[in-house]
């Protein structure tokens, strides 16, 4: 069935399916195949390079394959200065932080692990603050777009902020069963949502720090943030003069309904009040002692940068961008056995997926109208570091990148017949993913691949958005050829399950490299088409990205 599908696939790719490729571009995605993408992953995810952890001999090996690699298949240094480096200077940090809690001079119960982690501490070797007030701040968002503003002035300077995680919804009229698409986008999430939003809401208010609250019952995500607690953080070096709160962290939601009886009110009437547009922020009567002790290093971490030049002598001066984060979680010297979290999936493929799409740039005879920047990121996996770092310190104006095509856990599974995306709906390379797509007589799925659209904001392309830059994370789908139609689902929930951030992520014996080999290529075709093209991609209308950049969306 594979053989009979593939056989078909080619005489579409040759017709295009009304979609008009270049014969130049035609020809350059034959250089892309399976024996070099395994090649790649087989070497970055090799114990050799010791799981590829920022700031250790892992980043050195990595960086200078990269820089080796992508000088072998024929892109140009990046750098205006004439390098594939832009250096990216971070902290690391190892945090043992300390919250003591009292009511009314009573100690309350509060432990690190069990009840708080750490996300972000502030980037010094200790700190102290004594007695600040604990304010509950509902779900600690303002929004314009949508009328919302949990804080309403309150002052919270020199306060821990407490609030909740995700968003406010509203049913869709009498509708009880569904909400309301026009508020907060109802069943999907915004990044109005996410963890780094609140925590710069509560930062530009001087807030000490911020709380986000969890329940590790129905998340994974406190789990991960406790096992992250026992690895070395990184953060940008801090800007001079910037404001830092002393703490970021996520608490667990019995510790907060602990905190909320030993001062007389009930977490669950809070949490139902900060669903109503008139909620006002609330002074619990609680004061918090946050003590911080930090071992922190200093250390310059590496995006490697390589480019293809466009052809069209104005349009050459915009960028297209494809980004994949070469990091991954380094060793953990506590753990009995196998300690090297290789990063195989996470994100090796998506690297390797990255070099041949610059191969196949290079290999074009008639590059595009626009150039092609192809940067292989630091340090995602603490928060989108070098994909940020690059954002607020661009080698090229950000004003003139019309796109982003970020590259994370690729497909090793087999080939699909559909496609997708996560955030779909917030920019028109939608439509260019789906030419793209229809170019290899493949399907491009309406709508997000994940339910509510979250996974959109858990990589890089999420720091481009930010800026105004319409910004996309394909995916392949899940009706794969020649395999049972419930396969794709399985596949993908086995790997999340067994290998996805543990030292299981490695190379398997029994993948099959086609998927990826077509999903590359549907990433070229798509960035050509956007490099191509004399109109510029846009962000869409009722994208929050529109508000959150300050760009309109004509862009």
């Amino acid at each position: 069935m594979v053989l009979l599908f593939a056989a078909l696939v080619l005489p579409l790719l040759a017709q295009r399916n009304g979609v008009s490729i270049s014969p130049s571009l035609n020809g350059s995605l034959d250089a892309i195949n399976g024996r070099n993408l395994i090649g790649h992953v087989q070497k970055l995810a090799s114990d050799e390079f010791e799981g590829r952890s920022p700031g250790t001999r892992g980043e050195d090996l990595t960086v200078k394959y990269l820089v080796k690699q992508f000088k072998a298949v024929g892109a140009a240094p990046g750098n205006p200065n004439g390098s594939y480096i832009q250096n990216v200077p971070l902290v690391g940090y190892r945090t043992t932080p300390k919250i003591e809690l009292t009511v009314d001079g009573k100690p309350l119960p509060f432990s690190f692990l069990d009840d708080f982690v750490c996300d972000y501490p502030r980037m010094t070797s200790g700190l102290s603050i004594r007695a600040a007030d604990i304010v509950f701040a509902g779900y600690g968002i303002t929004a314009p777009q949508f009328g919302w503003d949990d804080y309403k002035k309150t002052d919270v300077r020199g306060k821990l902020v407490l609030v909740l995680s995700g968003e406010p919804s509203r049913p869709l009229g009498e509708d009880t069963t569904k909400l309301d698409p026009g508020f907060f986008k109802g069943e999907l999430q915004t990044y109005y949502a996410t963890r780094e939003f609140k925590y710069e809401q509560a930062r530009r208010r001087g807030a000490a720090g911020v709380l986000i609250i969890y329940d590790p019952e129905t998340s994974a995500t406190y789990a991960q943030f406790q096992t992250f607690a026992k690895l070395e953080g990184q953060n940008l070096k801090p800007r001079h003069g910037s404001y830092e709160m002393a703490i970021a962290s996520l608490v667990t939601t019995d510790a907060v309904k602990r905190i909320f009886n030993a001062a007389g009110k009930n977490f669950d009437d809070a949490e139902r009040s900060a669903m109503l547009p008139a909620f006002r922020p609330e002074k619990l009567g609680v004061k918090a002692d946050i003590s911080l002790s930090s071992k922190l290093r200093y250390f310059n971490s590496r995006n490697v940068v390589a480019k293809v030049v466009g052809s069209d002598p104005r349009l050459r001066n915009e960028y297209v961008i494809y980004t994949a984060h070469w990091d991954h979680l380094g060793k953990d010297t506590s753990l009995k056995g196998d300690q090297i979290y290789n990063g195989a999936n996470d994100n090796a493929i998506g690297t390797a997926q990255l070099i041949e799409a610059a191969r196949a740039f290079a290999a074009m005879k008639q590059k595009p109208k626009r150039s092609v920047l192809f940067i292989a990121t630091t340090a995602e996996e603490k928060g989108y570091l070098g994909a940020r770092y690059y954002v607020r310190y661009p080698l090229y104006p950000i004003s003139k990148t019309v796109a982003n095509i970020n590259l994370d856990a690729g497909n090793l599974f087999g080939l699909t017949r559909d496609l997708a995306s996560t955030g779909y709906g917030n920019s028109t390379m939608d439509e260019v993913l789906a030419s793209a797509a229809r170019s290899q007589g493949r399907v491009f799925t309406t709508g997000s691949l994940d339910e509510t659209g979250g996974l959109y904001f858990g990589s890089d392309q999420m720091e481009f958005a930010k800026a105004g830059i319409p910004a996309v994370f394909p995916w392949s789908g899940v009706d794969y050829v020649g395999k049972p139609k419930d396969y794709g689902d399985k596949v993908w929930a086995e790997y999340g399950e067994k290998r996805y951030h543990q030292v299981s992520d490695e190379v398997m014996p029994d993948w099959d490299t086609k998927g990826a080999v077509e999903d590359t290529r549907w990433f070229v075709i798509a960035g050509y088409l956007a490099a191509q093209s004399v109109e510029r991609p846009r962000l869409k209308e009722g994208s929050e990205f529109i508000w959150i950049s300050g760009r309109p969306k004509e862009n």
